[in-house]
């Protein structure tokens, strides 16, 4: 039989992942704490949360997880969650996971213990390089400001250039009503 420790830490870890739709498993090795904490209140202003967890205990959790209708895109992760060494943490990143993402991808440029594992974004599982790629994309609101300058752009020009030689031909008769 379980004990209630460990029975706490996997209920803990299940509902943290059944809250998290979008998470990813970090590997950390020597990592002082107070640079983990520096991470855990970045993560924070992008509604994001980290929790240390057991390998064994996050399995368990993974498959429980995965065995319920709902959560069903998890099977894929259960194949990692089976040879996971080292530390490991879980991030949860809610909705908009592109800034917590590019948040972790920052820390990890200054301190190398920390690295990407696995992940589940959007119902799809991703390996340690993908997610680096993914966490260098822009993020949405910053293509929702490229599209809507893209946008923008056009009509601004169009404008200027019909009022380009109004504006000229006012400048024109503002010098020479200074020298009359």
């Amino acid at each position: 039989m379980a004990s209630s420790k460990k029975q706490l830490q996997l209920d803990s870890i299940t509902s943290f992942l059944n809250t998290s739709a979008n998470f990813v498993l970090v590997r950390f090795e020597r990592t002082t704490h107070g640079s983990f904490e520096k991470l855990r209140k970045e993560l924070r202003k992008s509604n994001a949360k980290m929790m240390v967890v057991k390998n064994t205990i996050l399995q368990k959790s993974v498959n429980k997880l995965a065995s319920e209708k709902k959560s069903a895109h998890l099977r894929s992760l259960q194949k990692f969650t089976k040879t996971l060494k080292d530390n490991t943490a879980v991030i949860g990143l809610g909705q908009d996971w592109s800034d917590a993402i590019k948040v972790f991808h920052t820390f990890t440029k200054t301190n190398a213990n920390v690295t990407f594992k696995v992940g589940s974004l959007d119902t799809t599982t991703y390996g340690a390089d993908d997610l680096l790629m993914i966490s260098k994309l822009p993020g949405k609101s910053e293509l929702i400001g490229k599209i809507i300058g893209s946008m923008k752009a056009p009509t601004a020009s169009l404008t200027r250039a019909l009022t380009y030689n109004a504006q000229q031909f006012v400048y024109l008769l503002n010098t020479m009503a200074k020298k009359a």
